[in-house]
């Protein structure tokens, strides 16, 4: 049951992931939360059997104190309200299929791209489950630190959606709970389409978004495409990816020293999500006999980068 604490009832969470991503949500969920941490990654699960990592966020810096275990079986009995898979696309299945003997009351997935979360009650039979996106960003700065740049907002849907927005919102994250969320989760993936490659095919921060008029012109291009193959296929965006594109070149969030996921694991030599995410969006095009010559190059250009 939920742990208490000088009086107060907190929820147990378990985080399967510790990299970026996942220590930033320990992070902001470890003032109303009780939380545990998982992470394959040898490394990283050394850095974290201390008990703490550090965060940091606009410039202040933190101890976040966690429970990291090496193994989920020590967990096999242990009571687990929320369940997050803080993993890539590409590991989630096995880190499901390693989290099955767990019986959590939610299950959440943020994850970048397309998938159907219903094999998942193969695993978990009577959680609820939340699919939804973030649009963080952070980066690892060692495998015992992190940086968020920038909060952002996350989208959740399905039935555990109000369990997930009612505890992330009491943590001061902008949470939008919807009964379906593919609306965000393709917003989101046009976005990471498109940005997220970025980095990697010129080399270069965003930055060069307003530098290089070529590049915003191909950035502008690839997101319209992504637009007109959700209207093809009857998905309402729940936000503009191109406005957010916006904040990013000419906003608040003008000249963050932030890169991209992908450009982190080109750097790392680690698998990268590109054709889970824009080798995605394409495909979709493809099914919806659409062509994307903007989003195609980004493609391939992202390749030929070592994507």
């Amino acid at each position: 049951m939920p742990r208490k604490q000088r009086g107060i009832v907190r929820p147990t969470v378990l985080i399967i992931g510790a990299g970026a991503l996942g220590k930033c949500l320990a992070a902001l969920l470890a003032d109303q939360a009780v939380i545990t941490v998982y992470e394959r990654n040898p490394v990283t699960c050394r850095a974290l059997m201390k008990g703490w990592f550090v965060f940091n966020e606009k410039r202040r810096m933190k101890k976040v104190k966690v429970r990291a275990v090496v193994s989920l079986a020590e967990l096999k009995g242990t009571k687990i309200d929320v369940l997050i898979f803080a993993t890539k696309i590409m590991d989630l299945r096995g880190a499901a299929a390693e989290a099955a003997g767990l019986d959590p009351q939610c299950v959440f997935f943020p994850q970048n791209g397309i998938f159907d979360t219903g094999w998942m009650k193969r695993f978990f039979k009577t959680a609820k489950t939340c699919r939804g996106v973030t649009t963080m960003a952070c980066q690892e700065i060692d495998p015992g630190q992190v940086t968020l740049f920038y909060r952002g907002n996350i989208y959740a849907g399905g039935d555990g959606a109000p369990l997930i927005a009612g505890l992330f919102r009491k943590c001061g994250i902008g949470t939008k709970a919807y009964y379906d969320p593919s609306g965000s989760i393709w917003a989101k993936l046009i976005f990471s389409a498109v940005m997220n490659p970025l980095p990697v095919i010129t080399g270069q921060g965003y930055d060069i978004l307003k530098k290089d008029q070529e590049t915003w012109k191909l950035v502008w291009q690839a997101v319209k495409e992504g637009r007109a193959v959700t209207r093809a296929i009857g998905v309402r965006l729940a936000f503009d990816p191109l406005r957010l594109i916006h904040r990013v070149r000419d906003g608040d969030l003008a000249g963050i020293s932030y890169r991209g996921s992908i450009f982190q694991d080109v750097l790392s030599r680690r698998p990268t999500e590109l054709d889970f995410v824009t080798g995605a969006l394409v495909r979709q095009a493809r099914k919806a006999g659409m062509k994307t010559p903007a989003l195609d190059s980004v493609l391939a250009q992202a390749k030929a980068a070592g994507a």
